[in-house]
């Protein structure tokens, strides 16, 4: 019978890590555009959100994203500038749900994210000097929504 159960037990631990815990964090910000600004941050592979501004993206302690808040109108001013600086490299623009981006770099050693959050006077600016891949990979575990 102990045996059986063991078994039991052992199957059921499998399977739940199969299946994979999915953890989230998230803070909603009183921006000043007036807009309530909800960012979610998957944590299930150790990434932190912390609740102050300017936000930050992190793990294992280190400060891997930086986030602030700007008025929506800034964020057609930021695109050009990715655009037209011979400084800047486009690397992606896209339009996603909630909100439309464009991701560049800046002198291959910076690497950010100006984000309009759709439905809002907000856009948010996101930027890791650490490396592409890494920008990328806390982008993709970001969401954002406005509150009401």
């Amino acid at each position: 019978m102990k045996k059986a159960f063991m078994c039991l037990a052992l199957v059921g631990v499998l399977l739940l890590s199969f299946t994979g815990c999915t953890t989230t964090k998230s803070f909603t910000y009183s921006v000043e555009t007036g807009d309530s600004i909800k960012i979610t941050l998957d944590t299930s592979d150790g990434y932190d959100l912390s609740s102050d501004l300017p936000f930050t993206v992190s793990k294992g302690g280190e400060t891997l994203m930086q986030g602030t808040f700007v008025q929506g109108e800034y964020y057609e001013q930021y695109v050009d500038l990715a655009k037209t600086d011979s400084s800047c490299t486009v690397l992606d623009e896209s339009s996603d749900g909630n909100i439309e981006y464009v991701f560049y770099s800046v002198n291959d050693s910076e690497y950010d994210y100006v984000v309009s959050i759709k439905n809002s006077n907000t856009a948010l600016l996101l930027g890791n000097q650490h490396s592409q891949s890494e920008a990328q990979k806390c982008f993709e575990l970001l969401t954002f929504s406005v509150e009401d």
